[in-house]
C-alpha cells in the first residue's frame, strides 16, 4: 500500500484519538467550574440544603451529558475502526491483483513470434511469395499452447495450420507453411529473412490464461468474439 493511502487512512485515527483525550480534559474544566462555582456561592450565601441539592443536580446533569458523549465517541470510533480494516483489506486485494496482472503480463511478454519469409518463384515485379516461416520462443519457465495464427491481408494460408501446437518451457519451435501466393513483397524478405512488410495475430495461452500477441508489440488478455 502507498504511504499516501495508508497516512490517509491513519489521519482519521489520529482525529479520533485526539477526541478521546479531549473529552476527559473537558470534563475536569467543566468540574472545575461548577465546583469553584459553588464554594463561591456557599461563601457567600448561608449553606442552604437546596444549594446542596441544585450542586448534585448539576453534577448529575453534567455527568449524564459527558457519558453520552463518551458513548457517542466509543461508538463512533469502533465504527471507524471497521471501516478502516475494511478499507484495507480492499486496498490490500486490489494491490495484490495488480500485482498478480503484472506477474502475468510479464510472463506472457517471454512468449516471442516472428515472421520469416519463404520461397516463392517468379522474377522482377512478378515475384509471389508461396511460404512463411513462423518462429515460436518461450523463455518462461511454463509450456506455452500457440492456438490461433491470423495473418494480415494480403496474406493468406490455403488451408489450416496443425494448431494448437505446444511449446515446452525454455524452448523454440520453427513452423513453416503454404500461403496463398501474394506478390508485392520485397525480395530482401524471402529466403528466411525477417518479414516486416505484414504482421500476424498470434492467440496462445499460458498458465491457465489466454492472451493475443502482434509482432513487435506487448501481449495482451485475449477476449474471444464467441
Amino acid at each position: 500500500m502507498s504511504p499516501v493511502v495508508r497516512e490517509s487512512v491513519n489521519h482519521g485515527s489520529k482525529k479520533r484519538d485526539a477526541m478521546g483525550k479531549v473529552l476527559p480534559s473537558l470534563f475536569a474544566v467543566i468540574v472545575g467550574v461548577v465546583l469553584g462555582a459553588t464554594v463561591a456561592l456557599l461563601w457567600v450565601n448561608p449553606l442552604d440544603y437546596r444549594w446542596v441539592d441544585a450542586t448534585g443536580t448539576w453534577f448529575g446533569g453534567i455527568a449524564t451529558v459527558l457519558t453520552l458523549l463518551w458513548a457517542v465517541h466509543v461508538f463512533r470510533k469502533d465504527q471507524d475502526h471497521r471501516e478502516e480494516e475494511r478499507v484495507l483489506r480492499h486496498l490490500e486485494s486490489l494491490s495484490a491483483e495488480r500485482r498478480q496482472e503484472h506477474e502475468a503480463a510479464m510472463q506472457a511478454a517471454e512468449v516471442v513470434f516472428e515472421l520469416r519469409g519463404g520461397g516463392g518463384y517468379g522474377s522482377g515485379g512478378d515475384t509471389k511469395m508461396d511460404s512463411i516461416h513462423i518462429h515460436v520462443s518461450n523463455t518462461s519457465d511454463r509450456a506455452v499452447s500457440v492456438v490461433d495464427v491470423k495473418l494480415d491481408e494480403p496474406l493468406k494460408f490455403p488451408g489450416p495450420l496443425p494448431l494448437p501446437t505446444h511449446l515446452p518451457p525454455h524452448d523454440s519451435k520453427k513452423i513453416t507453411h503454404p500461403l496463398v501466393p501474394v506478390s508485392g513483397i520485397p525480395k530482401t524478405q524471402f529466403s528466411g529473412k525477417p518479414l516486416t512488410i505484414y504482421g500476424a495475430l498470434f492467440v496462445y495461452s499460458i498458465n491457465g490464461r489466454t492472451w493475443a500477441r502482434r509482432v513487435g508489440e506487448a501481449p495482451y488478455p485475449h477476449v474471444d468474439a464467441d
